[in-house]
């Protein structure tokens, strides 16, 4: 015994190190892919901004409609930097606001009420300034001068609005002024050393009549009397305001009627308004008017006004001097195209981008500058031609009619592309973020060679002769690649460089690891992602149109073979082709009730089946399918009441059972066991060879519970099949306003939240345990029996029923429920998800996946170290060690080996999808949120069945030729001794 005991100590102390790695060294950034996400750039907030006045290159910056603020590098995409501006739980509506001034090496930032100041060079804060709740930042302006003021407009603090004065290096207050005149504020423009604010005043009868302030620079006191513009005839809203200029040589206002049929100019300042009639072009009416002029004092005021057509588009060209004149027009051409706006000194440029080409001008005559047509993919480009969103560009005059053109277009695809006089740098595909829902999906499988010789088989032999012959020559399509890519696969497979494998195709691997990843967005889009490739995104589509303002909200996206299934809220579903995003089948929302979500069960032939579920929690229309009797859905809805519906004679479900939580609670999540999630083994072997038998129930679900009043939250769990409550536990002194998740998987669940600490020592004072509260990990498992070798009720019984659990009782009368084995953690932050690690078979010892919350990381906790069954306030015997147990210690630490992002910081990652991959030690994971995407692979207890990369096939081949020739050499000596020994003896 004792020997054992000494042999089994190293070998737990080798299992225990082994449970650490969570990846190797050298496969960190090779096996995971990361797409580093800011989301739809804005056309106001986008702009190129040398960070100092010494830097001689410019930085791409934007302000996405997600609220994130980055700086991107013109040279190959790569982020610089980035902030988040507001926390994707705010339902924010602002589109936020986003400055710099000429030469000033920091951006200003303004979203909801609050205003801050960026480094441009590396994203650092310098200041803020936070008007507090029911402020809004209205506008911003930072001053003409670098590094002088920062103007900044908000209303809503009592007055009407407000116009500060803030230190452009500080943030310090210099002054402020408030106006008290019940007028909207809209606007405050800095130039020249004057103040303007621009508000809208309610005319008698209808309309607005913009009304001009200007404002002393010392001090903020009003300068005379403010300017009524007559604009009430046709300014309807704020809205019909197209641009109003800052920051400009002289400033001057824009504005159109509802009609889109006029323009009127007014430089601020004065009282002419200069009116002019919007073009039409060949009897097309413009649908949308944009204006495009320069920001900086030293440019010429001249702007482009962009009439775009339901088919077409044009432009005009005008200089602003004593008088508002038309320079020139720019003809009208097909489809949607795009504007953008640069000046370099007093010069300003004008950027025309179509689908098919862009054009350089100047803004003092008509002629062109530069041209260049847009090249499609089958010609070296990046994307194929498309319609342009918006763009932002800089141009650089090198002398002559030489000129450097940069120019960012956002696409409708969500593409965010960077060209440079006309050939493409990069591309980012912005319009991933804001992902709402994903799946893993089998690439579909290559002809079967089986099939083929099958179908030649019923053919006569001219037909399959014929047959054999074309299946011979399509094959010979691949040979050519194939050929060029074996000498470069012999030698990577020789030197062990497996994880740098670039290989573009679409196809199968022999180890599991090519699959497609189907990810669905709130605009409305599908895309496919490589899992193979890092993340390489395959197709891109618009899979719903919709309204302005308005989110797709997809209940469910189910692989199915060669396609998948995306299912969305309002009844709409769509099956695309997994390799090509046709869309194969559609169906629009509206025809049916708008469901709350879709619970998938099993039909009598094993295939997966989507039942929806309506908003009262009822069931919708059941699929023609054939299921057998029994069949239980479990619902929830509005009325915090879980439902279970059964179907027995008749296409119609049944009520089963219902369940509602204790007075005061209300229903927070309801989870279900993975839809793929197998048992390897019935019981638990322990170090003394006994056996504890799990429980294992396919139909437990988890019920998470918060109490309204009291600050308690209570877990619960449920046979979906009779509905009968298994076990429970509360927490009290939970804060519900911190992330709670919770998962379940085989016989164990595992939930994360903010409480007091339930494991104390009693002899603690009430005091004290109020300081105890912390970040817990709770794990729970499920046996049959406290008991080894024993299982409960199962023991003597020769069959069960989940639907009569009653019917095995104990001798008491009570239900005979599972032996429950419990231990909390405290953990340094909060999990704001958590998923289970998924293998083929279910032999590998499982992992949590946890999104970290407060530090953006996602971790990989072994089930080991999780085991309830540690041993407390002691060391582990021999026996315990045997099983892997060690002491128990309540403060788990995150060590940087569990963390799978490495360094990377994942921005607003709030879900977690699994898959098996044809090795039984790796999961395949995918992470997804508000903003970014992550995609790498886990195995929990080491790559037990993959060669790593250090391992040396050359250096084996070497060694093997080695002892073959030493062995060939060394042959004829033994065999000359051999025979002089036999003769000698």
């Amino acid at each position: 015994m004792r020997l054992c005991a000494l042999v089994s100590l190293p070998i737990a102390a080798f299992l225990y190190a082994s449970l650490c790695h969570a990846i190797f060294a050298d496969e960190a950034y090779q096996i995971d892919s990361h797409h580093a996400l800011l989301g739809l750039p804005q056309a106001h907030t986008t702009f190129f901004h040398r960070p100092s006045a010494a830097s001689k290159a410019s930085l791409l910056y934007t302000l996405s409609e997600r609220l994130v603020l980055g700086a991107i590098n013109p040279k190959d995409g790569a982020v610089i930097w980035r902030q988040r501006l507001a926390d994707s739980a705010q339902n924010y509506t602002t589109s936020g606001l986003l400055k710099a001034g000429e030469g000033a090496d920091t951006l200003i930032s303004a979203v909801n009420g609050k205003v801050q100041a960026w480094d441009a060079t590396d994203g650092r804060l310098v200041w803020e300034w936070d008007g507090g709740n029911g402020t809004k930042v209205v506008d911003v302006t930072p001053s003409a001068e670098s590094g002088k003021y920062v103007l900044v407009l908000s209303e809503g603090e009592g007055s009407t609005f407000v116009v500060r004065n803030l230190a452009a290096d500080t943030g310090e207050l210099l002054w402020e002024s408030g106006d008290w005149s019940g007028d909207a504020p809209h606007a405050v423009v800095s130039s020249q050393g004057r103040i303007f604010t621009v508000s809208l005043h309610s005319a008698l009868l209808k309309g607005l009549k913009i009304k001009v302030t200007e404002l002393a620079p010392s001090d903020g006191k009003l300068i005379g009397h403010s300017i009524l513009l007559n604009s009430d005839s046709d300014l309807n809203s704020e809205a019909s305001i197209l641009h109003i200029g800052a920051n400009s040589r002289q400033p001057f206002l824009v504005w159109t009627d509802k009609a889109l049929k006029t323009l009127k100019v007014n430089k601020i300042g004065t009282k002419q308004i200069k009116t002019l009639n919007v073009p039409s072009s060949n009897g097309e009416s413009a649908e949308k008017i944009i204006v495009h002029a320069p920001r900086s004092p030293a440019a010429h005021p001249h702007f482009l006004v962009h009439y775009q057509g339901a088919d077409s588009h044009w432009a005009e060209v005008f200089h602003v001097g004593t008088d508002t004149k038309k320079e020139y027009d720019m003809p009208r051409l097909g489809g949607k195209g795009a504007f953008s706006i640069s000046s370099q000194g007093s010069d300003v440029y004008f950027t025309r981008h179509t689908a098919f080409e862009n054009i350089l001008a100047s803004s003092i005559g008509p002629s062109i500058l530069s041209h260049w047509d847009v090249r499609p993919k089958s010609h070296g480009g990046m994307v194929d031609p498309q319609d342009i969103s918006h763009a932002a560009s800089e141009v650089i005059s090198r002398g002559g009619s030489t000129y450097a053109v940069r120019s960012a277009l956002t696409l409708p695809s969500g593409d965010w592309e960077l060209i440079r006089n006309g050939d493409p740098y990069w591309v980012r595909p912005e319009g991933l973020a804001g992902a709402i829902a994903a799946a893993f999906v089998e690439i579909p499988k290559e002809e079967n060679l089986a099939e083929e010789l099958a179908a030649e088989n019923h053919r006569d032999v001219i037909a399959a002769y014929v047959h054999r012959v074309k299946r011979h020559s399509k094959d010979l399509q691949h040979f050519p690649s194939w050929a060029q890519a074996l000498p470069t696969r012999v030698l990577r497979s020789f030197l062990g460089d497996t994880a740098g494998s670039q290989d573009q195709s679409l196809r199968r691997d022999g180890f599991g690891f090519h699959k497609i990843i189907i990810v669905a967005t709130g605009h409305g889009r599908l895309a496919a992602l490589d899992a193979g490739t890092q993340g390489r995104v395959i197709w891109n589509i618009q899979a719903v149109n919709l309204k302005a303002g308005e989110k797709w909200q997809v209940l469910s996206i189910e692989a199915e073979p060669n396609t998948a299934l995306v299912r969305g809220k309002e009844g709409e579903f769509l099956r695309v082709r997994s390799d090509t995003g046709t869309i194969v089948q559609y169906q629009p929302g509206g025809l049916i009730k708008s469901l709350k979500t879709s619970v998938p069960i099993l039909d009598a032939s094993g295939e997966k089946r989507l039942i929806p579920v309506n908003d009262d929690g009822s069931i919708g229309d059941i699929p023609k399918a054939e299921f057998e009797i029994g069949t239980t859905m479990v619902t929830d809805a509005e009325d915090n009441v879980v439902r279970g519906w059964a179907l027995w004679k008749g296409p119609k479900p049944t009520l089963a059972w219902q369940f509602t939580p204790a007075p005061g609670e209300i229903v927070k999540t309801v989870t279900a066991r993975p839809s793929h999630d197998p048992v390897a083994s019935i019981g638990k072997a322990l170090g003394d060879r006994n056996v504890l038998y799990k429980y294992l129930n396919p139909n437990v679900l988890l019920i998470t519970a918060l109490g309204t009043e009291a600050s308690t939250a209570t877990f619960y769990i449920l046979d979906s099949t009779s509905g009968a409550v298994i076990h429970s536990v509360t927490h009290a002194g939970v804060d519900r306003n911190l992330p709670i998740a919770s998962t379940v998987s085989e016989n164990w669940f595992a939930y994360s939240l903010f409480s007091e600490t339930n494991s104390l020592p009693q002899d603690v004072s009430e005091i004290d345990q109020q300081k105890l509260k912390g970040y817990q990990l709770v794990v729970s498992e499920l046996y049959e029996s406290p008991y080894p070798n024993d299982r409960g009720s199962l023991e003597t019984s020769s069959n069960y029923s989940s639907i009569s659990p009653t019917s095995f009782t104990d001798e008491d009368g009570t239900y005979d429920t599972p032996h429950v084995l419990s231990q909390t953690f405290l953990i340094p932050g909060p999990i704001s998800s958590i998923s289970v690690t998924s293998t083929l078979q279910g032999i590998t010892t499982r992992s949590l996946v946890c999104v970290l919350a407060d530090t953006n990381a996602l971790v990989s906790i072994s089930r080991a170290f999780l085991d309830p069954r540690r041993p407390v306030g002691r060391d582990a015997t021999a026996a315990e060690m045997e099983e892997g147990l060690f002491k128990y210690s309540p403060v788990l630490d995150f060590e940087p080996k569990w963390i799978l992002s490495h360094k990377r910081e994942l921005m607003s990652i709030s879900k977690i999808v699994t898959s098996p991959s044809l090795l039984e030690s790796t999961s395949l994971v995918f992470a997804f949120g508000d903003v970014d995407l992550f995609l790498t692979r886990v195995s929990p207890i080491g790559a037990f069945d993959l060669l790593g990369k250090g391992f040396s096939k050359l250096q084996l081949v070497l060694t093997v030729v080695a002892l073959a020739v030493g062995t060939t050499v060394v042959a004829p000596f033994v065999r000359k001794k051999q025979i002089d020994g036999t003769w000698n003896a």
